[in-house]
């Protein structure tokens, strides 16, 4: 069975700033699609470009590799936040208004 991790969006798990240029630079639309892009060095680098630092890319792979189940090495240094602000989405999902 298909874990249901791999088909979550981009934008409702990550920051607009980064999901958007994903999904419309590089075809990346779900977590599945950004773990299978990782594999590949030459997509990891262009991921990379699209976050603030290389080391936020490789901490937003591993975590939804994590999600899977993966282990990964741990990172001992703080990554600005690349995920969605937990206070701006309800309990079913979505996101509330700004207003």
């Amino acid at each position: 069975m298909k874990n249901p991790v791999l088909s979550l969006s981009l934008s409702d798990v990550m920051r607009p700033e980064i999901a958007l240029p994903l999904q419309q630079m590089l075809n990346i639309y779900t977590v599945g699609c950004l773990l299978r892009a990782w594999r590949s060095p030459k997509s990891q680098r262009s991921i990379e470009k699209l976050f603030d630092s290389p080391e936020q890319a490789r901490h937003a792979a591993a975590t939804c590799a994590a999600w899977l189940g993966f282990d990964s090495r741990a990172i001992h240094e703080p990554v600005p936040a690349w995920w969605v602000d937990e206070r701006a989405v309800d309990i079913t999902g979505g996101m509330q208004n700004a207003a």
